[in-house]
């Protein structure tokens, strides 16, 4: 049968913003955030904003950053030159005001024993980055990455603001203390959140163990994990997936970690802790007070008749809409999501049958994010009146 089309397409907001019960647990550290790594809810926050040195934390976005630029040159042998391993003392460092290269290494810094021209796959020396630690290890992957280290912090620095980061400043890849070496705990939850998508990097940070492999230098070595929550011991995490620790006297203790429980990926910053016994444990309190919260149910709209409703040119009644079933989101008390609802029209075209689809409804969060979706349905027949009933048998 021919239609008189008439065309609507364009949406509505309905705003129904939901605010969330932060978890409140007491940490030691000065700073801390829990993220949800799925939908970017903050479950907990402590000075997530405030500046802080991150010490070997930086890791996990020197490994981003060259993962995403070199995700097809694992295998790739990569020499060390002596720029990557030149060497200074953290005290030669502060008497110069910090002039030297911010990515110098120090003596009594953890490394992975790099020597000159030894050569290690970049597979390899992600594994010595982000598993024991190495600081040398960074600087080659950096140098490798973007053909100078200098050159490598500022394309890494303008790839966090990408991503969202704020306020976060690096002025090294590993982490080595440098004044102006900077970030907060909100930004570095959007950096490992981020991370933890990439399957090599997951794969990597959940080794306890890194196998150093003989090269053309040196024989094969094994290195220790410094993440006590996926080694077994005391503070043994089962539901952990990673990621890195750090530590230097300015920074002091610092983790960014992530744990996953029924199919939930959350993670946990700690900056500046005293104790570093006390901050596996403050990560697992957090873990667990959000892994244990019940599941909750929010209604949005109710099934039925809707106020959602159209005066449609030449129509002999107004649209008016029902949902089948209620529109409704599942969430965690902590990470209730700040949502809108937002109504998408279809294009309508004159005659519309009653139970015909008009529109669609969707709940997203304040990320963009779809959460839920739900149809609009016609209550009744809405037919054109005359004569433009009779006019459309011509068109």
């Amino acid at each position: 049968m021919n239609k008189f089309p008439y065309l609507f397409h364009f949406f509505i907001l309905i705003f129904s913003y939901a605010y969330a019960e932060p978890i409140k647990i007491n940490i030691a550290g000065e700073a801390g955030i829990m993220m949800n790594a799925d939908t970017g809810a903050i479950l907990f926050e402590k000075n997530a904003h405030t500046l802080h040195y991150p010490a070997s934390t930086t890791k996990v976005a020197t490994g981003l950053y060259a993962l995403n630029m070199k995700k097809n040159d694992l295998d790739t042998l990569i020499p060390a030159n002596q720029d990557a391993l030149a060497t200074i003392s953290a005290e030669a460092k502060r008497k110069s005001n910090y002039t030297q290269p911010a990515h110098w290494l120090e003596s009594d810094g953890t490394h992975i024993g790099i020597k000159k021209d030894e050569e290690l796959s970049l597979h390899d020396l992600l594994k010595g980055m982000l598993i024991p630690s190495g600081n040398d290890a960074s600087n080659v992957i950096a140098q490798y990455v973007s053909g100078s280290i200098p050159q490598f912090m500022e394309e890494l620095n303008d790839y966090l603001k990408d991503i969202g980061c704020k306020n976060t400043k690096f002025c090294n890849p590993h982490g080595l203390h440098h004044p102006d070496h900077q970030t907060t705990a909100y930004d570095l939850a959007i950096i490992t959140r981020e991370a933890i998508k990439d399957p090599v990097f997951c794969e990597i940070v959940m080794h306890t163990r890194f196998m150093r492999p003989k090269t053309n230098k040196q024989k094969e070595a094994t290195l220790i994990h410094t993440n006590r929550l996926i080694r077994p011991g005391k503070y043994f995490y089962s539901k952990a997936i990673g990621v890195k620790t750090g530590y230097h006297s300015k920074a002091q203790k610092t983790i960014v970690t992530a744990a996953r429980s029924n199919g939930r990926t959350l993670v946990v910053v700690l900056l500046k802790n005293q104790d570093r016994n006390q901050m596996f444990q403050d990560a697992i309190n957090l873990f667990e007070a959000a892994f244990n919260q019940p599941k909750l149910r929010h209604v949005l709209l109710k099934s039925g008749k809707q106020k959602f409703a159209q005066t449609l040119p030449h129509s002999t009644n107004d649209l008016t809409t029902y949902l089948g079933e209620d529109l409704s989101i599942d969430y965690y008390p902590a990470e209730n999501p700040q949502a809108k609802c937002l109504l998408y029209w279809d294009t309508l075209i004159l005659p519309l049958q009653k139970d015909q689809r008009v529109g669609e409804l969707q709940i997203v969060s304040k990320d963009g994010v779809i959460l839920k979706k739900a149809t609009l349905l016609a209550v009744d027949d809405v037919s054109l009146k005359w004569p433009y009933n009779w006019l459309s048998i011509f068109y």
